[in-house]
């Protein structure tokens, strides 16, 4: 009879606190879809989703501390453990932080599949998508989100409308950390007044060189303007004003081409305000 294999990974020390799949997980090994580095100290084994079947769905990733420059050791470790004839149970741990048992709180010594694996760093399950049958719009679309905190970091696969007049920062999160192809639409549903509304990246020093804002001309009154982004330009600023910039239909997409550092592209089409007059001043990347 085949052994199917699992592979089993806690994340917190205490094991009274393993209480989601964000802390411990036990995935089918034919689900590991790759393990490559993500970090000179850190590799991320791939899995595909264990609640999404649509195609194009994210795939879950548990992400692994790992002495610097042993990615090539871990990952060795990892598939030849895979295609043993040996456990005979199928059950690998592959990283098991867990140092306090529970109850008793016993002492526990932490189980890594190679001592190169110091720890781990994350247990990541994709959010669920939906098909285009399940929600009549093009395929893979999350469910918007009205209005992000203020100061917090957009998440990826995610549509926002924008409807906050209130002066607001909002951060793009780490290009390395997400994949390519991950994105972020953004759509303002409401005018901004004249509050400044800034879109920063979190770790990236710019977003992807060549970056675009444009702002449409409007008959005689308002002149076209676009701006380029640049090395270090790591701010996306749209500075709004009652007759001009900042207006409803307002619209941002994000979109990792790279999957590494820097590699957030992002086109803005900034839409006027009242008679949209007022000339762009401080609507740029910085």
């Amino acid at each position: 009879m085949k052994v199917n294999k699992w592979l089993y990974f806690a994340a917190q020390a205490d094991e009274a606190a393993l209480d989601g799949s964000d802390d411990n997980i036990c995935i089918p090994a034919d689900s590991l879809i790759s393990i490559n580095p993500t970090a000179n100290n850190r590799v991320t084994l791939s899995f595909k989703s264990m609640i999404n079947n649509n195609a194009g769905a994210g795939v879950d990733t548990v992400v692994l501390e790992t002495v610097v420059g042993d990615a090539f050791e871990v990952a060795n470790a990892i598939v030849r453990h895979i295609n043993a004839s040996v456990p005979h149970d199928g059950f690998i741990v592959v990283a098991n932080d867990v140092t306090i048992q529970d109850p008793g709180d016993a002492s526990l010594l932490p189980t890594y599949i190679h001592p190169s694996i110091t720890g781990v760093n994350s247990i990541s399950i994709a959010n669920w998508t939906h098909t285009q049958q399940d929600v009549g719009m093009s395929q893979n679309l999350s469910l918007p989100t009205v209005t992000p905190a203020d100061n917090g970091t957009l998440a990826v696969s995610s549509i926002y409308h924008i409807s906050d007049v209130a002066a607001r920062k909002w951060y793009i999160p780490s290009a390395a950390a997400t994949r390519a192809g991950d994105w972020i639409s953004v759509l303002y549903t409401a005018n901004i007044a004249a509050n400044l509304h800034r879109f920063e990246t979190t770790t990236d020093a710019n977003f992807y060189p060549g970056s675009v804002i444009r702002v449409p001309g409007v008959g005689g009154s308002r002149v076209g303007f676009t701006d380029v982004s640049t090395t270090n330009d790591n701010i996306l600023a749209i500075q709004g004003h009652a007759t001009g910039d900042g207006g409803i239909g307002t619209r941002l997409f994000f979109r990792n081409i790279t999957g590494t550092t820097n590699g957030w592209a992002v086109e803005a089409i900034v839409e006027g305000q009242g008679a949209a007059s007022q000339a762009t001043a401080d609507t740029l990347f910085s």
